[in-house]
């Protein structure tokens, strides 16, 4: 993962002090972490686990009970079935009114109609027979209605106890085929309470929990969902499907255990949703919290004493350099342990004594001589001499009617005073201008004027400062290897002083011809023997940072263009001051060889 450029500028500008002690914290507080969360882990899994054996136990006991209800009720049926009594009656074929009323009030009712006194879950007992021809009350009805039952359809060819269920009567019904030889002849029937025989299972499904019970065809038998979550009377065949499904397909949300019972196929689910199950490891988890943030709080108050123990001396160190950068030389800071930053005050300290004495022996013995001879190295560059010889020059052109040399001689005055600008490293944007078009004045006179300037600047940005004889390189360069290596076309110079943003935007374009993007990319690294375009971006990337600099775009016949940004920065006084000094005597010299002009020709006359 990569770490963003602000957070790795914000931590490399740190204090050191606090560097370690983020540092210290950090190496303490990630294996405290990863030992609260493996301990809350194993912790939060053995709850889980827990949690799931006492839904298990307790479906499982409820389960058993439920179970016992089944075998008692299969092997009634198992009972009846086999009763020589109900034998006898499925067996008779001829029997007289008189006869059959008899054995059904003596015989068949009291055997029919005991075990309800017995289980009071069972709601009636029935026997369809061939040999019943007429319904005697609900007890005994003729084989032939059988299949009017909701029941019938739902049976299979066999012999076996057979639940069937239906949730919406709601009813239960065992039920036994009876068979002589392949034929059918009688089918035996105990219809039970829904909710009495499910009552126990619902009775362990808690507000949190839900249930449910499926057949051997995987139907949905019974379902209590959990609260909240869908009423039980608006649970729709589908509804039931899709909850089935969220636990067979091992649902995330849901936690459940699951039992089977052999006799009649039927699968109990009982199930919970996970954040209930996970509550109770919340709470050892909102247990656990004053424990993690006392550490917490004893590793940052460590880490802050430590962090300050080990770095007093560095910080002491920092602010006596601090007292040396500003001009004092007295060394304050000392140390006696054998550690590193012992050995580092100590060097630093013997480092001063060393300085101060060179600067003793140096500095002050020969500051006078070095005075003298700044003194007279201004004397020689003193630009008033240039300027006197120029005008001189500029004034014999006039007298001499040469109109051109007087030309080329002002712009070479323009030239050197916005260039020289009184000492200022840094000029205006107009300042700039005008050195310029001077310079360009002065070619166009070497170049016969084949060439022509198109100038494109913004008011906005003349008062703005720029580095002295920043464009004069670039310029050169436009003429020399673009204009003059042009040998067919007009020739075009364009120069733009634009704002672009919150920079100013200079850049020089010629119509010559052009070379491929990969050799003008090398040309602000190319080390030239004169002052070339890697000089001038060294020298912006000094100023301003890396962000700025020089950018060259080419193209084969097409041209080449140079571009340079510069922060927007508004000119002081005295750079303004030496830019309007540099205009005021180029017009005072330009009036001058007006009027020599007029004097000359008045002569002439």
């Amino acid at each position: 993962m990569r770490i963003p450029a602000a957070i790795k500028n914000k931590f490399k500008n740190m204090k050191y002090r606090h560097k370690l002690t983020l540092l210290l914290v950090t190496a303490s507080l990630v294996p405290m972490i990863l030992l609260v969360w493996y301990s809350h882990d194993r912790m939060s899994s053995l709850l889980r686990e827990k949690e799931m054996e006492d839904m298990s136990s307790i479906l499982e006991q409820t389960g058993e009970g439920i179970d016992s209800q089944i075998e008692v009720f299969s092997s009634l049926l198992n009972y009846l079935t086999y009763s020589p009594d109900i034998e006898d009656l499925i067996s008779e074929k001829n029997m007289d009114n008189y006869y059959a009323y008899k054995k059904y009030t003596e015989v068949a009712d009291p055997l029919l109609s005991v075990p309800k006194s017995y289980h009071d879950a069972i709601t009636q007992i029935q026997l369809f027979a061939n040999s019943i021809k007429v319904r005697h009350e609900y007890t005994l009805v003729p084989l032939s209605e059988v299949d009017k039952e909701w029941w019938y359809d739902k049976l299979a060819d066999d012999v076996f106890v057979q639940w069937v269920v239906d949730s919406k009567k709601p009813e239960i019904a065992a039920v036994r085929r009876i068979y002589e030889g392949k034929a059918q002849t009688a089918v035996l029937c105990v219809t039970l309470d829904y909710n009495k025989i499910f009552q126990p299972f619902e009775n362990i499904i808690s507000t949190e929990s839900g249930g449910m019970i499926l057949d051997k065809d995987g139907n949905v038998i019974f379902q209590k969902e959990i609260e909240g979550y869908v009423s039980e009377g608006a649970v729709s065949d589908e509804e039931r499907m899709v909850s089935r499904n969220m636990l067979e397909n091992g649902q995330k949300d849901y936690a459940y255990v699951k039992r089977e019972n052999t006799t009649c196929g039927w699968s109990f689910y009982l199930y919970k949703q996970q954040s209930a199950v996970d509550s109770s490891v919340s709470g050892i988890l909102v247990s656990e919290i004053p424990l993690i943030v006392a550490c917490v709080a004893i590793i940052l108050i460590l880490g802050l004493s430590f962090s300050r123990i080990f770095t007093k001396k560095i910080e002491e160190l920092t602010a006596n350099m601090n007292r040396v950068n500003q001009g004092s030389r007295e060394v304050t800071v000392d140390s006696d342990s054998g550690d590193e930053i012992g050995l580092l005050v100590r060097s630093f300290r013997s480092m001063m004594d060393e300085i101060n004495r060179l600067i003793h022996e140096v500095y002050e013995n020969k500051i006078a001589l070095k005075e003298f001879e700044l003194k007279a190295l201004t004397a020689q560059i003193n630009p008033h001499f240039l300027y006197n010889s120029l005008s001189v020059i500029n004034w014999m052109a006039i007298r001499s009617n040469q109109k051109e040399i007087s030309r080329v001689t002002l712009s070479l005055s323009m030239f050197y005073r916005t260039a020289l600008s009184k000492g200022q490293d840094m000029v205006t944007v107009d300042n700039c201008i005008q050195n310029i078009k001077a310079y360009l004045d002065i070619q166009l006179v070497m170049h016969d004027n084949d060439f022509q300037v198109i100038w494109d600047i913004d008011p906005e940005v003349k008062g703005d400062i720029v580095p002295k004889l920043l464009l004069q390189p670039v310029v050169e360069n436009a003429l020399e290897h673009g204009l003059d290596m042009k040998e067919e076309g007009e020739k075009i110079l364009k120069l733009f002083f634009v704002k672009d943003g919150e920079d100013v935007l200079l850049a020089v374009e010629d119509n010559g011809p052009g070379m491929e993007q990969e050799e003008a990319d090398k040309l602000v690294t190319y080390q030239a023997s004169g002052y070339g375009l890697k000089n001038v971006n060294d020298r912006m990337q000094l100023l301003y940072g890396e962000k700025y600099g020089i950018r060259v775009l080419s193209k084969i016949t097409q041209g080449t263009r140079v571009e340079m940004r510069i922060p927007r920065e508004k000119a002081d006084e005295k750079t303004i001051a030496a830019g309007e000094f540099s205009a005021k005597k180029y017009l005072q010299d330009s009036e001058t060889a007006d009027g020599k002009n007029r004097e000359g020709g008045g002569k002439s006359e």
